[in-house]
């Protein structure tokens, strides 16, 4: 898709609540199937299906921390749009899948017991994928904490993947204002007191009073739209951090430093936000450095300028470069069967 193909079909932030009720969903309504699946039994994981008219490849999208498959169907449309089929589950702890927490009335609440539960479970969605359509290449895209586990399970299943792009992918979080190693050394050890589900200090559970000034994206439109859906549903409305789920960040970000960056076999691209105040710059580029020494040439950070967190949340300006340089290295790296 070039990019004059590609303005046609982008949102702009004028009527894009209109745009998105009127135009995309009857659009991936068609095309989208919602199931759940279990890799073990009795945890169900929810998932979407999404098949493009004209498929070249397959795209498996691994969201961030405290999302939803809602978050991301924009994304789903462009995908479908540009010839790529979607896969997407909602990680254990989000949404309507599978939750590890005592307190099953507590929705606000992110807990896992180990960071591998995530990378298997997405790894889970993936063979899935790759068995139904075995000739289309598979590429994974991740944002935020879904950037990191989707780095995780290329390294744990190098011959799956054509390609990996990495939206500010968290290789380790924010911990301002206290310093990683004393935010990692606090997590270890409230854990070790078997409080691991505690709220993590300065969380609290949803109570909708979020607001676009503190938002990780740069475009009101986007931001309000989906604050309502969350409004709408409990289930959606995840807001607080467990001292679990940052000890297993601790853990996610030592495999990746110390061992993932070698196992990796594909490209991959990376997207930096310049206002980044959720994840760790300062990693991402370590860890490209790490891939870029094992193999010249392979890895690839765009720094995006004037931009939060979520740079999928932003004007159409920026959006037009993000999507492009996506599909780009989509197309540069297929490596199909046929």
């Amino acid at each position: 898709m070039d990019r004059k193909q590609l303005r046609e079909i982008l949102l702009s932030e004028d009527g894009y609540a209109q745009v998105m009720d009127e135009v995309v969903m009857p659009y991936l309504e068609k095309r989208m199937e919602a199931a759940y699946c279990e890799r073990e039994a009795g945890k169900k994981m929810y998932f979407v299906r999404a098949l493009s008219d004209e498929p070249q490849g397959i795209v498996v999208l691994s969201h961030g921390y405290t999302e939803t498959i809602e978050k991301h169907r924009e994304a789903i449309y462009y995908f479908l749009k540009s010839g790529y089929h979607v896969f997407m589950h909602e990680h254990c702890g989000h949404g309507r899948s599978y939750r590890l927490c005592s307190d099953r009335e507590d929705l606000s609440l992110v807990f896992v017991d180990d960071y591998i539960r995530y990378v298997e479970d997405l790894l889970f969605v993936c063979r899935m994928a790759a068995r139904e359509f075995p000739r289309l290449p598979l590429y994974l895209y991740g944002h935020s904490m879904g950037g990191g586990i989707a780095a995780a399970a290329a390294a744990k299943a190098p011959e799956l993947f054509s390609g990996i792009v990495l939206s500010s992918p968290m290789f380790r979080p924010s911990s301002a204002p206290l310093p990683w190693g004393l935010a990692a050394l606090m997590a270890g050890a409230v854990c070790l007191t078997g409080k691991r589900e505690r709220y993590l200090s300065g969380h609290h559970s949803y109570d909708g009073q979020e607001r676009f000034a503190d938002s990780a994206g740069i475009s009101e439109a986007r931001f309000q739209y989906y604050q309502q859906q969350k409004r709408k549903e409990p289930l959606f409305q995840m807001s607080a951090g467990s001292y679990g789920w940052l000890w297993q960040a601790v853990r996610l970000h030592r495999f990746l430093m110390d061992r993932a960056w070698r196992d990796i076999a594909c490209p991959v691209l990376v997207f930096q936000a310049e206002q980044e105040t959720y994840v760790s710059n300062k990693a991402q580029e370590q860890f490209v450095r790490k891939l870029g020494r094992r193999k010249e040439g392979c890895a690839e950070i765009v720094r995006v300028a004037g931009v939060k967190h979520e740079i999928f949340s932003s004007g159409m300006e920026v959006l037009e470069d993000y999507w492009t340089r996506i599909f780009a290295f989509l197309i540069a790296n297929r490596s199909d069967l046929q």
